[in-house]
């Protein structure tokens, strides 16, 4: 199944038929016949990205990260786990920022053109994800990102009307600032401690954070079901302000540049620039080979550096590869779409796409009971290659049941409560014939 493209640039576009009149007239989710594949195939993508990023902090709490062996204590950093965090640590966040603000310039302009309000069903859905992310970090995985798309997605109701050049200047503005910012604070940080302690300074702060880590990774690989929810609340709401300040604003540019690319119709390759279509393949390629290096040395000084420049350079490649590398990843997706090949496959994978906020919450339980010692407790037993083909079988395990589930059904469960909420109305969950 390929994706249906709308019309180039120069095409005329029909005037839309006017929307009955009537007291029920609200606005509504977007129709199947509206879906655009490639879209729902980017986001299924996004999904593999994310579990295989997030099997490091399933297995042991969201301290370690995929580059430092793959979350293992004091591990060393080897060829899978720096290839693996190239392709995708940091890189899948952005992305479903980008589709996430696109997701909203679409609701917006559906909802305009039925002379109604976004903003309504718009806050309502965004205190459904603060929800939905509160419990999720809670009970289920501590590297929630709904609470941060929750808060910040209330803020894109007050640039609905910007220009789209503008809304992808300032979005790009947002994510480099954001990547400046931070990395002053890692290299601020790295010196005053350098300043503060003793010559040996770094060496305790290296053995203090990896006694913290191996208690962490106890608890979840042997602890009961409150022991881990108990670790999980402790430094919940740091961990979200913190999220929030090292981050926000990259998630918040990402999201505008989703805007802008909804609103100049960008799903269709054939809009853009040729050099741009010439040049994303490469430029793609070229962002996976800078992240290797990236990601070695993001892994070997993952437990502290006793040089502010080092720790400042990784965070600046994590900062600003990840957005860059996220966008060639929806560039090459796209590209990819408009192949017979392409199509084939982005459309049997769509449908995951179509329910990611059910598939996105439902791999982190599936994931708690695999590797967390009130489930089968794997996560000392399996090490990072078998982790990670455990978490791909998961992802190709939830698109065949979403391809089976969209047979008879319309819309993904949480997606539908969702947009009850948001919409006051039920959706429906059962398959018009």
């Amino acid at each position: 199944m390929q994706p249906t493209w709308p019309p180039p640039a120069w095409a005329p576009t029909p005037a839309p038929a006017p929307a009955p009149a009537g007291p029920r007239e609200t606005a509504a989710p977007v129709a199947e016949s509206e879906r655009r594949v490639a879209i729902d195939a980017l986001r299924a993508v996004a999904l593999l990205g994310i579990v295989v990023v997030n099997v490091a902090a399933y297995r042991r709490g969201v301290g370690p990260i995929l580059a430092a062996a793959g979350g293992d204590v004091g591990g060393d950093v080897s060829p899978l786990t720096v290839v693996l965090s190239a392709l995708t640590e940091g890189r899948f966040y952005p992305l479903f920022s980008f589709l996430f603000g696109w997701g909203f310039a679409v609701q917006d302009a559906r909802s305009r053109a039925r002379g109604r309000s976004v903003t309504g069903p718009w806050l309502r859905r965004c205190l459904v994800l603060l929800v939905l992310g509160l419990l999720h970090a809670t009970f289920l995985f501590d590297g929630d990102i709904l609470v941060t798309y929750a808060v910040i997605g209330v803020a894109l109701l007050l640039v609905r009307r910007v220009p789209p050049s503008w809304l992808a200047g300032l979005g790009a503005g947002l994510v480099v600032l954001q990547s400046l910012f931070t990395t002053g604070l890692v290299a601020l940080s790295a010196s005053i401690t350098l300043s503060a302690e003793s010559a040996g300074s770094i060496a305790e702060v290296r053995a203090d954070e990896r006694a913290r880590l191996a208690a962490d990774a106890t608890v979840y690989a042997r602890g009961s079901f409150g022991d881990v929810i108990r670790l999980r609340t402790e430094d919940l709401a740091f961990e979200e302000f913190l999220g929030l300040l090292t981050v926000g604003g990259t998630v918040a540019g990402m999201m505008l540049l989703g805007m802008a690319a909804a609103r100049v119709g960008w799903v269709d390759p054939r809009r853009w620039p040729a050099w741009l279509r010439s040049a994303m393949v490469p430029a793609w390629a070229i962002g996976l080979v800078l992240s290797i290096p990236a990601a070695w040395l993001s892994g070997s000084i993952a437990l502290g550096s006793d040089l502010p420049g080092e720790a400042a350079l990784r965070w600046l490649g994590y900062s600003l590869l990840g957005p860059a590398v996220a966008l060639t990843w929806a560039g090459v997706v796209l590209l990819a779409a408009r192949t017979a090949l392409g199509g084939r496959v982005l459309g049997a994978i769509a449908p995951a796409g179509r329910m990611s906020l059910t598939l996105y919450l439902s791999q982190s339980l599936v994931a708690s009971l695999v590797f967390n010692g009130y489930g089968l407790g794997l996560g000392d037993d399996v090490g990072i290659g078998g982790a990670v083909a455990l978490v791909a079988v998961l992802w190709a395990v939830q698109v065949a049941l979403a391809a089976l589930w969209f047979r008879f059904f319309a819309i993904g469960p949480l997606e539908a409560g969702t947009r009850a909420v948001a919409y006051l109305r039920w959706p429906g969950l059962r398959r018009q014939r």
